[in-house]
């Protein structure tokens, strides 16, 4: 054992290695007592949310008994004769109020959860009252706008109650609720306050310490185990809210009120609109909880502890191979007099062996990258025409000289085509694997051609150095060349076009052959995006002068007036196809000189507000990166459609414009005419001067309506203002809007305010006596 605590105290793989066996055990048994605590807590806390979530739900069905019977209780009293008839009377009398009386102490004998029930008349001013509570004013400032309202409200009442405030969930019933007014008879049922939290506390055994309550869907509180927090309104308290916003039928979250944790279980009712919540602290939910924390620490500590001897035995034994492995190799750390009072092995070791291969290994890997750096250095200087005497020394130029002896030179030029889109799906990285693919494929392809040199010169370029021994072009060249290209394209997917350059003698001349590759390589824009390109191929473009195609531009610019798709495309082909055979300095020059004639020609679309000037330079620049003719077309198909699209919303907007003034001219001739019984859409397309299924199909879709129905709305209303400020008959008013039958007049009435003429008129004198009355 003593041997084991030297070796912890002085060798640090040991000492890590024995840290590593302890975290292990520690954060597993850690992770385990968390996770089981973890786990046992949320049993207990998920069982306390059903078991709050199903009191809830007794609490809310019980109070939805409360509201049914408030309903029944209502429609019983409306079918009886007696209190309908008190209701509709305008003459006080003292034994008919004595009969309603006992008739509605009855009801509210029945109904243990009533506290009152009371009927005011306010045609007389009278009130009857089963509990003989006085008339609360304020309920009659009420909307009526259901049948039937709900009202919380505190009623102070003389030797009532001790002197306190009568807490009361007032539900109003209006029997003649749909005419609105402020006269109408009221019957109001009091529930108590303290029924509902008596319901509360027998369902889910509170006291007083439990915080349980209802409130509206407004976060007023109706009722609360704590009866002085009646009517508080509590919007401002964040679960209130969250509870508001959830709008949830039931739901439990945590959250922290008073700075503790808390436990929110709610339920709504459908019925009444209200929610029920309990709000619990976590501290009460489970009270064994601190102590269940410390005995799960403790028996964490123990098993810990444990852990730790074992770490320091596995350790012991793990560690013997090294030991003796390191006193063969340093013999001195086995004394203790070394001075060494903490002992890497690993690191020890490490630095033994590895010293001397890590050095020979870099210097074998500064020379071998050098020197490729040096010659890739020497190769760009010679395709560019530039001396390295100061740069390299002699000696190095000299031996890197006489591998690159030639004597004839011949420079291939790739151009991988459509970059920008492979940078979009390929890491930069990935791009960077590209052109290295491309260089070992290259050299391997065409090194049995000749000495292969392979570069990179940036963007989407690179370069290959062929040395020949002859003058001459080998015919095996341009094979190879396309098995590069197909074997680019089955196995990265990218297209590649290649011009070959004119042999040249001596490395002086490189430059030149360098420069014709780059040239032959541009005529891709005529041959396609995998054209191998030479001298033989693109002399008759240089040798070719074309003119500008001026009446083929005629033609597209016919068709694009016209707004023809296929003409248009039809005329830029034949373009491109006239073009294609000069140079490809032509044909961007003319393909630029098109694209400005379409500006100049359709220079008036500018004026429309969808039309962009930075479409014409986008286009041109588009045209000047163009890899092949197919490009170029599609960018003359594209701005070309573009100007369709705006001459047809130029001509669209001048049409609106003018039929927005007829169809008005249309509706002012209808409002000063409609009284007239002959105007009708043949009429009026007579002055418009249009067919009348043309000036229909205009006012529908501007008005959303037909030339009949906007008419026939235009008479009703005149109708009805008619019949509401004047005594002329039915008839009278249909003829002087311009409709003489009567019957059909009528008809049309009830179609669209649902009252026939004379029921309109009666409904209107009906109110205008209710409000001389009030």
């Amino acid at each position: 054992m003593r041997t084991t605590i030297n070796r912890l105290v002085r060798y640090k793989a040991f000492q890590k290695l024995t840290i590593s066996y302890f975290l292990l055990v520690l954060l597993t048994v850690s992770v385990l007592s968390g996770v089981l605590f973890s786990l046992f807590s949320r049993s207990a806390i998920k069982e306390i949310e059903r078991n709050s979530r199903a009191m809830l739900s007794q609490i809310t069905y019980a109070s939805d008994v409360v509201y049914n019977q408030v309903i029944t209780i209502g429609n019983t009293l409306l079918i009886q004769p007696e209190i309908l008839s008190f209701l509709d009377e305008k003459v006080e009398d003292k034994v008919s109020n004595y009969h309603i009386f006992q008739q509605i102490e009855q009801i509210t004998n029945v109904n243990p959860y009533i506290h009152s029930i009371g009927i005011h008349r306010p045609s007389t001013g009278t009130t009857i009252d089963t509990a003989g509570l006085p008339f609360d004013s304020s309920l009659t400032t009420l909307s009526a706008k259901r049948y039937m309202e709900f009202k919380p409200r505190s009623l102070k009442a003389a030797g009532r109650n001790n002197g306190r405030s009568l807490q009361f969930l007032t539900f109003l019933l209006y029997p003649n609720f749909s005419y609105q007014t402020t006269g109408n008879p009221l019957i109001y049922i009091n529930v108590e306050e303290q029924s509902i939290l008596t319901t509360i506390r027998k369902i889910s055994k509170a006291d007083s310490a439990n915080n349980v309550f209802v409130m509206n869907n407004e976060g007023k509180v109706l009722s609360h185990t704590d009866s002085n927090l009646f009517m508080d309104d509590l919007f401002e308290e964040e679960y209130v809210r969250t509870i508001l916003i959830e709008n949830k039928n039931e739901s439990s979250f945590t959250t922290t009120i008073s700075k503790q944790r808390n436990l929110v279980t709610y339920v709504k009712s459908e019925e009444l609109d209200w929610y029920f919540v309990s709000v619990s602290p976590y501290s009460d939910l489970i009270s064994n909880i601190d102590q269940l924390r410390r005995i799960t620490l403790l028996f964490t500590a123990g098993i810990v502890l444990a852990g730790l001897l074992i770490s320091i035995l596995l350790t012991s034994n793990m560690n013997k191979p090294l030991s003796a492995l390191l006193e063969k190799v340093m013999p001195n750390t086995t004394n203790p007099a070394s001075g060494l009072a903490h002992i890497d092995e690993y690191k020890m070791m490490t630095e033994v062996f590895h010293s001397y291969h890590e050095r020979e290994k870099s210097m074998q890997f500064v020379i071998t990258h050098s020197s490729r750096t040096v010659r890739e250095h020497y190769l760009h200087a010679l395709l560019r025409g530039h001396s390295l005497e100061h740069s390299v020394s002699n000696k190095i130029i000299k031996e890197i000289g006489e591998e690159v002896a030639g004597p004839f030179f011949g420079v291939i030029v790739f151009k991988i085509n459509e970059l920008e889109p492979i940078g979009e799906r390929m890491e930069g990285k990935h791009q960077s694997l590209l052109r290295f693919a491309l260089g070992n494929i290259a050299k391997e392809m065409l090194e049995h051609i000749g000495t292969c040199d392979y570069l990179i010169m940036g963007g989407n370029e690179a370069v290959a150095i062929l040395q020949y021994t002859k003058n001459q072009q080998s015919e095996e060249l341009k094979p190879a060349l396309r098995n590069i290209q197909s074997f680019l394209n089955r196995y990265f997917k990218v297209t590649v076009s290649i011009g070959i350059g004119d042999i040249s003698f001596g490395k002086s001349h490189i430059p030149s052959s360098y420069t014709s590759a780059q040239q032959y390589v541009k005529y891709r824009l005529i041959y396609g995006k995998e054209a191998i390109l030479d001298a033989i191929a693109t002399r008759h473009h240089v040798l070719t002068a074309l003119s500008y195609p001026g009446s083929y531009e005629k033609q597209l610019i016919d068709a694009v007036q016209h707004g023809k798709p296929e003409p248009i495309v039809s005329a830029v082909e034949e373009i491109i196809d006239k073009i294609s055979g000069g140079s490809v300095h032509q044909v961007i020059t003319y393909s630029t000189q098109l694209m400005l004639s379409l500006l100049k020609h359709f220079d008036y679309l500018q004026h429309v507000p969808d039309s962009n000037f930075n479409d014409y330079l986008q286009a041109v620049t588009d045209i000047e990166r163009a890899e092949d003719l197919t490009e170029i077309c599609n960018i003359f198909n594209r701005y070309c459609c573009k100007i369709c699209i705006l001459i047809e919303e130029k001509n669209h907007w001048m049409n609106a414009q003018k039929h927005n003034i007829l169809i008005e001219k249309v509706q002012n001739y209808i409002h000063e005419h409609y009284a007239e019984p002959n105007i009708s859409l043949d009429l009026v397309s007579n002055i418009a001067g249009l067919s009348p299924s043309y000036l229909g199909k205009l006012f529908k879709g501007a008005i959303q309506q037909s030339f009949s129905e906007y008419l026939n709305n235009i008479r009703l209303e005149k109708a009805k203002d008619l019949l509401a400020t004047t005594h002329e008959t039915a008839a009278k008013i249909s003829e002087s809007v311009g409709i003489y039958n009567i019957t059909y007049f009528s008809t049309l009435f009830k179609k669209k305010y649902g009252l026939t003429p004379s029921a309109f008129r009666e409904q209107e004198a009906m109110k205008s006596t209710v409000n001389e009355e009030t």
